[in-house]
């Protein structure tokens, strides 16, 4: 009963705090409208989760409830000068969130209400934009396998609700006929992806050789002028292709997992012995290129590859490759994607985990959505490792109740093949395989 009670005090705390953070972001809007003489353009969305686990060996909750509002705004300062933000607030009943917000993601769980985006750009002249302030700089022109996005970080608290975030910067982008140009800045402070909780934490995996009995600590890079970031893509259009050729030059926002030094905590009066696992942020050099040519009127062809480069001494070399058709019939889409990791350089020196940027070593993704602009909806997303550790199903249909408001009925079908492990092969897919779920989403866009 007393831990029943504790876990219903967590969760009224969580809600509490969501309802702190949406009416803070609600009054954080309205003064932005109120001190802009020009009106500016609101919307956002409201959405509620709750799904259960039905197999007898997940993780503890086997039910969870989510909560998420975002706010999204844009306005004019003059005819030059525009602002843009947004702002999210969530809540859990699962302790992955907490009060505290952080610049640079510094926290392991995520705060009740963040910023995910908040810019001013600046347009002189029709072809040169200059942005500075928080902002979302993605180059992949894949929506799910994305070698080329090498600055934005993600929060990925929950594998399966990851959500991009900003990064504070400046950044230049110039384009002119059929020629493009960007360039983007991240000075002094670099910002991780927020590592997967609970039952998807990555340190799962290889807890075993711990015994259970070890720590977590983030190795946050210090704040100074040598962390500076900055990656640059140049494009063109010749005829009905594009292509563009990007680079970059700074950290890892995937990290990688190594040991620590062993230490020592008092107990409950004991001194007791931990391991460390440390989540580390590879220096990154990286380079490569995307294209993308439609194949008559209903085919997409888009082909990216990057090569990663890391003077750390804990850190392979290698080429991430994605292909992929997209294909449009009507009130149909489907899309299947196919990507490959292929090591160039072996680290010299062994980590505990290679983390989530090497988890999809011979991947296929694939789609298939219908939309018939009606009420209903419903999208087919599935993966699978030629290798055959792990298969992925996540099906989906929605309804919509009333104007935006739509009910949706999800689930995440996990599968691992452990005989498929080779050299004693720690798999992260293995770590989650019983965290099948089927849930149900309400949302509204407003």
């Amino acid at each position: 009963m007393r831990v029943r009670a504790e876990r219903g005090a967590s969760a009224g705390s969580a809600w509490r705090g969501a309802g702190f953070a949406v009416a803070a972001l609600a009054l954080t809007v309205i003064a932005c409208r109120v001190a802009l003489a020009a009106p500016a353009a609101v919307n956002g969305r409201l959405q509620y989760e709750t799904f259960g686990y039905p197999d007898a060996d997940a993780a503890a909750p086997s039910w969870e409830n989510f909560f998420s509002a975002t706010l999204r705004g844009r306005g004019e300062l003059s005819s030059t000068l525009t602002w843009q933000c947004e702002g999210r607030a969530v809540a859990d009943d699962l302790e992955w969130t907490a009060g505290a917000y952080s610049l640079r993601n510094a926290s392991r769980r995520r705060p009740y209400l963040s910023l995910v985006t908040a810019a001013l750009d600046y347009r002189p002249t029709p072809e040169l934009r200059l942005s500075a302030g928080k902002q979302i700089a993605n180059w992949s022109i894949f929506d799910e396998l994305q070698p080329a996005n090498l600055i934005n970080p993600r929060d990925e608290s929950d594998v399966f609700r990851r959500v991009e975030v900003g990064v504070p910067g400046v950044s230049v982008h110039y384009g002119s006929g059929g020629i493009f140009a960007e360039l983007m800045v991240v000075p002094l402070a670099f910002t991780p992806s927020r590592l997967p909780q609970g039952r998807w934490n990555i340190a799962s995996t290889v807890a075993g050789s711990f015994g259970g009995n070890y720590i977590e600590r983030q190795d946050l890079p210090p704040v100074q002028f040598d962390e500076t970031q900055a990656g640059a893509r140049v494009g063109a259009r010749f005829g009905q292709l594009e292509a563009t050729v990007i680079g970059y030059a700074g950290r890892d926002n995937a990290a990688t997992l190594v040991p620590g030094p062993i230490i020592s905590v008092i107990v409950d009066g004991r001194r007791v012995y931990k391991a460390q696992i440390i989540s580390h942020y590879p220096r990154l050099r990286a380079g490569g290129v995307t294209a993308s040519y439609p194949l008559g009127d209903r085919l997409l062809l888009r082909v990216e590859s990057v090569y990663y480069n890391s003077p750390d001494r804990g850190r392979d070399d290698f080429l991430h490759s994605v292909a992929g058709l997209e294909y449009a019939l009507d009130d149909w889409r489907f899309v299947l994607s196919y990507l490959r990791d292929d090591q160039t350089i072996a680290a010299p020196e062994q980590v505990t985990s290679k983390g989530e940027r090497r988890f999809f070593q011979s991947f296929i993704f694939g789609e298939g959505r219908y939309d018939a602009g009606g009420r209903l909806r419903g999208q087919l997303r599935g993966g699978y490792d030629v290798d055959g550790e792990f298969v992925l199903l996540q099906p989906e249909i929605s309804y919509r109740l009333w104007r935006t408001l739509r009910l949706a009925l999800a689930a995440e079908v996990i599968h691992a093949n452990r005989s498929a492990y080779g050299h004693n092969k720690l798999s992260y897919f293995d770590s989650i395989r019983h965290e099948d779920r089927l849930g149900t989403r309400l949302a509204y866009d407003f």
